[in-house]
C-alpha cells in the first residue's frame, strides 16, 4: 500500500511540475541564479510551492532531477554554453547536471527563505565530480 501511494504522488507531482514549462517565458533564459530562482517563481503555482515546500530538501532535489532539472537543463540550454552554463563555468561547475541541481536546491532554499549558500553547494558538487573521477581512475 505504501508503495502505490508513493508512486501515485510520484506520479502526481512529476505531472503537476512538467506543466509548469507551458507557463516558463521560453524566451527568456536565466543568466545567473537570481534570474533563475525569479524565473522558477514565476512559473510555480502556488499549490506545488506549498508542496515543495512541504517537502524536504533531499525529497524535492530527489524528485525534480528528472522533471524540472531535466526541462532546466534543455529549455534553459545548459549543454549549449549559454550565459547561464558559462555563470556556473566561472564558478567552477561544468556539468549541466550539477548546474540544474544546484538551482533546484536553491530554489528550495530560497521558498523556505534560507541562504542559498551557493560557496556550499558549489564545493559539494565539485568534491562529489572528484570523487567519481577517482573512481573511474581507479578502474
Amino acid at each position: 500500500m505504501y508503495l502505490k501511494k508513493g508512486s501515485v504522488f510520484l506520479l502526481a507531482f512529476i505531472i503537476s511540475t512538467s506543466l509548469f514549462a507551458n507557463r516558463m517565458n521560453r524566451k527568456h533564459r536565466p543568466v545567473n541564479i537570481n534570474e533563475a530562482i525569479m524565473q522558477l517563481d514565476k512559473v510555480y503555482s502556488d499549490k506545488n510551492k506549498k508542496e515543495i515546500f512541504d517537502m524536504t530538501e533531499s525529497e524535492y532535489t530527489t524528485k525534480s532531477r528528472f522533471s524540472v532539472g531535466l526541462w532546466i537543463r534543455y529549455h534553459w540550454g545548459l549543454s549549449q554554453g549559454n550565459k547561464l552554463s558559462k555563470y556556473f563555468n566561472d564558478l567552477g561547475i561544468y556539468r549541466p547536471n550539477d548546474m540544474s541541481a544546484i538551482i533546484i536546491h536553491c530554489y528550495y532554499r530560497h521558498l523556505h527563505n534560507r541562504d542559498f549558500e551557493l560557496d556550499k553547494l558549489i564545493k559539494t558538487y565539485q568534491e562529489r565530480r572528484k570523487s567519481s573521477q577517482k573512481a573511474v581512475d581507479k578502474k
